[in-house]
């Protein structure tokens, strides 16, 4: 990695997130967000303890001039692709709501018939009964 310069200082590895910061004119907490979210990237260098965060000079110009290093135009078509796959699993959703809705209509269609037969039977078993039984089990 060679030696730029985007009007700070630069160490041979690249620049701190303090020359960052300022070159961009942001915090320094922001160039931190930045790292983490991907939009830069750095190598954190050095001895525990002793550590720094490097940060290459052509990925701050990058995000300066807002090109995010050529990732805009990827982030964009992802973006899209993820809109239309979320656009797709709508419409199944909406096409598997119908489908239950059909299918419950017809468990309610075909449970009415057997709800009623079963009532029948019931009802057809207990005049049985009672027929066997004769006038002497009335209740009175």
């Amino acid at each position: 990695m060679g030696v730029e310069t985007v009007g700070m200082a630069t160490t041979d590895h690249g620049m701190t997130v303090t020359e960052a910061a300022e070159a961009l004119g942001v915090s320094e907490r922001t160039v931190w967000r930045y790292l983490r979210s991907g939009r830069l990237s750095g190598e954190t260098i050095g001895p525990t303890g002793q550590q720094r965060t490097l940060i290459e000079p052509s990925d701050v110009d990058a995000v300066r001039d807002g090109r995010d290093g050529g990732n805009t135009s990827a982030l964009r078509a992802e973006a899209e692709r993820l809109s239309d796959e979320v656009a797709a699993l709508r419409a199944e959703r909406d096409q598997l709501k119908t489908a239950l809705a059909s299918a419950r209509a017809e468990i309610a269609r075909l449970h009415r018939p057997v709800t009623q037969r079963a009532g029948d039977m019931v009802l057809a078993g207990l005049s049985h009964l009672a027929a066997r039984r004769g006038p002497r089990h009335a209740h009175r």
